[in-house]
Order: structure tokens, then C-alpha cells, then sequence
């Protein structure tokens, strides 16, 4: 008989990992140069992120965001927060804000997707040899 697998409620695949990410209150310019802030993701998906930051950002802030997936590979996306907590982060006191991405170009949307896929499958091929490939 199969093993019942509990059913997934996200509407995307989420992949832990910590990648920089800039970010800054909403201009719509994709370019940035200047002003914004760094944080540091600690999953992604497709549909959103959830990243530290050193200060807390209100829930509703419609924000730019630059993710740095790979050395020119850096989408540009829009996103909004949604909240967050603030936890302890590497022993540092970080905020952890959620973020959904509200607008994604189709582009970047398959930049994200492409880098969670090789991720994963590494970790796949990483779990199989570490458990003799079984």
C-alpha cells in the first residue's frame, strides 16, 4: 500500500536557501543605483520570498526588489509585504519579513523557477549519494 503523503498547500514549489536581495519602498525603475537596502532571503519561491532585514517593514509596503540568483542573473521584481517576525538570525536580532511577489515578468518568473529546479535536483542527487542510492 502507498504511503499517503500530506497534501501541499502552497500554490509553489519553496526552496530554502540564502541569497542577497535589494530592495526598496516602490519607484517602479528597475535599475539600482543609488538608494535601497540588502537583505538576505531565506526561502523563495516563484510567488514570493521570506528574507531578514535589518529594520521592519509595514505590512502592505509595495516594494522594488533585485534577487541575485547567480552572477548576471538578477531579476527585477515587485513585491508587497505581507508581515513578518522578528527572530534570531545566525545569533543576530533580524526581522523576517514575508514578501509576495505582485508583479513578474515572465522572464524573471522563469529565472526563479529554473534556479529553484537545480537546487532541488542537486539536493536530490546529494541526498542519493549520501544514502548510497537508495
Amino acid at each position: 500500500m502507498a504511503e499517503s503523503k500530506k497534501p501541499q498547500k502552497r500554490r509553489f514549489v519553496r526552496l530554502e536557501v540564502v541569497l542577497p536581495v535589494k530592495y526598496r519602498k516602490y519607484t517602479g525603475n528597475p535599475s539600482f543605483h543609488g538608494s535601497f537596502n540588502v537583505g538576505r532571503t531565506r526561502d523563495l519561491s516563484v510567488g514570493g520570498v521570506k528574507m531578514s532585514v535589518s529594520k521592519p517593514i509595514p505590512a502592505g509596503t509595495k516594494l522594488d526588489m533585485e534577487l541575485e540568483l547567480g552572477d548576471d542573473v538578477r531579476p527585477y521584481i515587485v513585491g508587497k509585504t505581507l508581515g513578518g517576525e522578528d527572530k534570531v538570525v545566525d545569533g543576530i536580532s533580524r526581522r523576517v519579513e514575508k514578501v509576495s511577489f505582485t508583479e513578474v515578468d515572465p522572464e524573471a518568473q522563469d529565472m526563479i523557477m529554473k534556479f529553484i529546479f537545480e537546487n532541488q535536483r542537486k539536493e536530490v542527487r546529494k541526498d542519493k549519494k549520501t544514502s548510497g542510492g537508495k
